[in-house]
């Protein structure tokens, strides 16, 4: 297995250093780059065939962890990703999208998303294939573009990859985005269990204060989802940024399910702020001697936010986080950054926290679904984070994850606390 990662870790390097020699202009900048790693090979392979134009990349990940000294974990090395990622578009209208995952570990015969799409209008775009469906801008932002580490307990209880169709659009301007997705049952969630059930869901943004001329309040969004399925087959499943599982079940054999996904996030300059909560209910699940029973709390919430250091732009764009842009910085906020200039030469430096919480219906407990070891009730996580951006798609975060949970979990060593550090560089082709 080894082997077949470093091979593929060479192709990649290989195919994004040919594209370095063959390019003649320079990369556009979005995320401040460092004056002292000038690396123009780290772009991916760009070609053209028969009027399409195709970019070969990938993305690459790899942690370097300290678990508590309690975790059953190993500390040490490890590959958290490994993907290619083929785009192409023809026209400015037709595009499409492939991402393979090589290491196979979170997704469902290897592979994230696969789809082709069709740029109708500003209003109106669709997607066809497998897609990712996201009720939230966290789970919607790839994760070398949000700000901490992985993804919150909100995102693991309703977000997903199936084959399906999506379409989205901005109306009024950018004012309101919305998206639409119908998908078959046939995908997997965040950590590659099967999600067999078929989705429908609307998800609706709203920008209340743009149009009015208030610079500090027009990029503040409020965002609404709900998503509804006629039937559950599939587990509930939570584990934290580090990948240890606290809150876990069998398939469970309900009617049906609902999720209800409320946000609000803003952005100003090199300031972030998010917030969200999702509220599930799975009706009629069996629980033994032919008795049903609906679950109806499945709640999580989150909230995080982030400040570029360095002073680059936040950008939010079709429901999710993109990196900062170095744009220069506004005249009424030089100030703020003034006395940081000596930084301009490292590139971007960001740092961000969240706080992430979920409270699991008690009874999952009572009707022995699920045990309290290795499930728990209620679990929240806390997690700050260091990112420096030397280059754009070039990522190295520091983080901290403070794990605590109602009970006493074997993931943790039996106890119900945890305190875990990471180190991880990816890079995005």
């Amino acid at each position: 297995m080894k082997k077949h990662l470093f091979i593929w870790f060479w192709l990649l390097t290989c195919f994004a250093f040919i594209s370095g020699l063959n390019a003649e202009t320079e990369p556009s900048i979005e995320c401040g780059q460092s004056s002292y790693f000038q690396w123009k090979m780290l772009r991916g392979l760009d070609t053209e065939w028969k009027g399409w134009k195709i970019h070969l990349g990938g993305q690459l990940a790899v942690d370097a962890i300290k678990y508590d000294k309690d975790n059953k974990k190993d500390s040490g090395l490890r590959w958290e990703t490994v993907n290619l990622r083929i785009t192409g578009r023809y026209d400015n209208k037709f595009y499409f999208y492939i991402e393979p995952d090589l290491l196979g570990i979170d997704t469902k015969n290897n592979l994230y998303e696969a789809w082709a799409g069709w740029d109708i209008n500003p209003a109106l775009q669709v997607k066809v294939g497998q897609i990712r469906v996201a009720l939230n801008s966290e789970f919607a932002t790839p994760p070398e573009d949000f700000p901490s580490i992985d993804y919150g307990f909100s995102s693991y209880l309703d977000g997903r990859y199936d084959l399906g169709v999506q379409v989205d659009g901005s109306l009024w301007g950018s004012t309101i985005w919305y998206e639409g997705s119908a998908t078959a049952g046939e995908g997997f969630d965040l950590d590659g269990n099967r999600k067999s059930e078929p989705q429908f869901s609307i998800r609706t943004v709203v920008f209340p204060m743009r149009g009015f001329g208030y610079n500090l309040l027009k990029d503040g969004f409020l965002g609404l989802s709900f998503a509804w399925s006629p039937d559950y087959d599939s587990e509930i499943f939570l584990q934290t940024p580090l990948r240890n599982t606290v809150f876990t079940t069998d398939n469970l054999d309900g009617d049906s399910a609902r999720w209800i996904h409320a946000e609000f996030g803003w952005y100003w300059g090199a300031f972030r702020l998010g917030a969200e909560r999702v509220d599930g209910e799975i009706q009629d699940v069996k629980v033994g001697n032919g008795r049903r029973q609906d679950f109806d709390q499945l709640t999580s919430w989150s909230a995080y936010a982030s400040w570029n250091i360095t002073g680059e732009r936040m950008r939010w764009e079709r429901g999710r986080w993109l990196p900062p842009m170095l744009d220069g910085r506004p005249e009424d906020k030089k100030q703020i950054f003034d006395s940081l200039k000596i930084l301009d030469s490292l590139g971007c430096l960001e740092v961000a926290f969240r706080y992430s919480n979920a409270d699991i219906d008690r009874g999952l407990f009572d009707s022995g679904l699920t045990t309290y070891n290795p499930s728990t009730q209620e679990v929240r996580t806390a997690t700050l984070n260091l990112n420096w951006y030397p280059q754009p798609g070039l990522k190295v975060a520091a983080g901290w994850v403070k794990t605590i949970a109602d009970h006493e979990l074997s993931t943790f060593g039996g106890t119900d606390r945890d305190s875990s550090f990471i180190l991880r560089m990816s890079l995005a082709l």
